[in-house]
């Protein structure tokens, strides 16, 4: 599909959990100008409902009927509803863009089915690696490529508290039991890649339960770490923990800080997500907290309106999802054969 710069993009929406209330609702609706949302569906329907007479569009009875509408030119799939991936294959055989905010781990052989569909058809894809896009991280890069040189060293922590499945600091997905490898873990594996800007070589990962719930509906662990090497000799080690103790009371202030340490080949820099950054460099010690607009929802829509006009952007691509596949592999085989683990194409 081809799209003027005097157009507004006509979507489509599947999936109308918090990710869609948090980040995007608010974007489409600011970003009027260039976008038009013209339908949406929800597996509940009656959500569905209420939320197309607000907006004054129409209610989708089905994923199909959404999908392969006529005045469509994109689908934004936002949540990983019963079908998981298959409404990008339906969008794809339709000719319609795909933007996917559904963590590309929770359904690998559904991308994987969809990935071969989206390349015969030459189908415009845009994923949703948020975390690319913080203010933070985009500062970071500026400094890694003027200021204090490639990176070498990541030290982080990423810290959630209860059944929160959605890290800091907002939601990635509705309300549904999903792995720490998975939701933020797929995440910050991106992320990682991202900052090091090559593929990574080995991943060795560790987990465990620090004080199992027995009445949690969810089972898998409540502790997560990896450390992935670089071919350039970088390391990324990040850890992910669940805290939500009662019985540790004030404890709970003194838990391991939430951020990144950076180490690079002439400085260093501390990043608190989204907006802060705290670096060094031989001039001393610098302190920026950046700006939050354009907002993230902004930000990612932007980059996928540019995608879809064919104009420089920054889209994470169906490749980039595919690497973090492999990445997530990668953890999920270091844990269960207790190794480090290889992430390159064989």
């Amino acid at each position: 599909m081809e799209l003027s710069r005097g157009e507004r993009l006509r979507i489509g929406v599947v999936g109308l959990g918090r990710l869609w209330e948090a980040r995007h609702k608010p974007a489409l609706q600011k970003m009027g100008r260039n976008f038009q949302i013209v339908a949406v569906y929800d597996q509940v329907a009656r959500r569905a409902r209420m939320e197309a007479a607000s907006l004054r569009c129409y209610a989708s009875t089905g994923l199909r009927a959404l999908v392969e509408r006529s005045d469509l030119d994109a689908i934004h799939v936002l949540t990983p509803q019963w079908f998981g991936l298959h409404a990008m294959e339906i969008a794809a055989a339709s000719g319609k863009a795909v933007y996917c905010a559904v963590p590309p781990t929770s359904d690998p052989l559904g991308l994987e089915r969809a990935a071969r569909v989206i390349k015969a058809s030459g189908t415009l894809c845009m994923f949703e690696l948020a975390r690319r896009f913080y203010p933070a991280t985009l500062r970071l890069r500026e400094l890694l490529a003027s200021k204090i040189g490639p990176p070498r060293l990541i030290l982080g922590h990423n810290r959630l508290f209860g059944f929160d499945r959605y890290g800091t600091p907002g939601p990635t997905t509705q309300l549904v039991p999903l792995p720490l490898s998975i939701d933020p873990g797929s995440f910050l594996l991106d992320w990682a890649r991202f900052v090091f800007d090559e593929e990574p070589q080995t991943i060795r990962a560790t987990q465990g339960n620090v004080m199992p719930a027995p009445d949690s509906p969810i089972k898998d662990s409540d502790y997560l770490s990896f450390t992935i090497e670089f071919p350039r000799g970088g390391l990324a080690q990040i850890g992910i923990g669940r805290y939500d103790r009662p019985a540790w009371g004030e404890a709970t202030r003194f838990l391991p800080q939430p951020g990144f340490q950076v180490f690079a080949e002439r400085g260093a820099a501390w990043l608190e997500m989204p907006d802060r950054v705290v670096w060094s460099d031989s001039e001393g010690i610098h302190e920026e907290r950046l700006p939050m607009e354009p907002t993230v929802g902004e930000s990612l829509n932007g980059q996928f309106l540019r995608l879809v006009r064919g104009e420089p952007n920054l889209a994470p691509s169906l490749e980039d999802a595919l690497a973090v596949i492999r990445m997530e592999r990668g953890v999920h085989n270091s844990l269960n054969e207790g190794r480090v683990a290889s992430v390159i194409e064989p």
